[in-house]
């Protein structure tokens, strides 16, 4: 997973990624494939303000905040091999573990060496603490996040990440998925709100009464929106906008895609 937010170029390799994804072919060829998968249920202590921490190489992760003082859920776990009976055999070796350290909860996925032509995916979805703060990492999939008020960090490189509901700072990123972030009406007042993607849409829909400095910027695309703000220079690319008394800083950055700021 990359974990550098710099200008990245798209090599052949990088679009190989996309068809193989597109034709629904992960594993290196495209002979016939067996799945089988497991759902496990997960379950930790998580008091709020806490941060969890999760990454997954292929699959998703759906977080909801909720008035809990746990982590629970499931996780689905999902592997393709030659054969169901090797499938089946990978599965069984699967681990989801719950790993606490002071205030932070770590979901870790202990699997086993995978020859050519076999992958695991796990996707989770579970319930936390509203006030919990998240640090997400996907490589091939997609983030969802709902109802979270603490800070957000998460990144991708092949997969979209939706934001719901929240009310805290952002740290979002992408290489190639569109972000959509919608936070409540009655959202505190704000740091920072950073959102970035190579190829792909934001979208980003502020609480009322909002403060902020805007730096927008696309490549190729277009930059809208319909909110009252003091604009310096031209809108073409670029936007440098402030929104009240200018509080929270905002910058929003796609290579190739649209900036719907609402």
């Amino acid at each position: 997973m990359k974990k550098s937010y710099s200008t990245k170029k798209w090599s052949g390799s990088s679009l190989c990624l996309l068809i193989l994804l597109g034709s629904c072919c992960i594993s290196s060829g495209c002979e016939p494939q067996a799945k089988y998968e497991r759902t496990d249920s997960i379950y930790a202590a998580l008091e709020p303000n806490s941060v969890l921490v999760a990454e997954i190489d292929v699959g998703s992760i759906t977080i909801t905040g909720a008035d809990v003082t746990d982590c629970n859920g499931t996780a689905k776990i999902c592997v393709q091999a030659p054969t169901e009976e090797e499938a089946q055999e990978i599965a069984e070796k699967v681990k989801i573990n719950l790993v606490p350290s002071g205030k932070t909860l770590t979901l870790k996925i202990e699997k086993p060496h995978l020859k050519r032509g076999r992958w695991v995916g796990v996707s989770y979805n579970v319930t936390v603490p509203k006030q919990t703060n998240l640090q997400l990492g996907c490589d091939v999939g997609e983030i969802c996040i709902s109802d979270i008020s603490g800070k957000i960090k998460a990144e991708t490189d092949v997969g979209k990440i939706g934001c719901k509901g929240i009310s805290g700072d952002i740290d979002l990123a992408t290489d190639v998925g569109e972000v959509n972030v919608a936070y409540c009406e009655t959202a505190p007042a704000l740091r920072s709100i950073n959102i970035e993607t190579d190829i792909g849409h934001i979208d980003l829909t502020v609480p009322t009464d909002f403060s902020a400095a805007i730096d927008a910027n696309t490549e190729i695309g277009s930059i809208n929106t319909g909110l009252p703000m003091t604009v310096k220079g031209t809108i073409s690319k670029k936007l440098h906008g402030t929104i009240g008394e200018g509080k929270t800083k905002v910058s929003l950055s796609t290579d190739v895609g649209a900036i719907d700021i609402k």
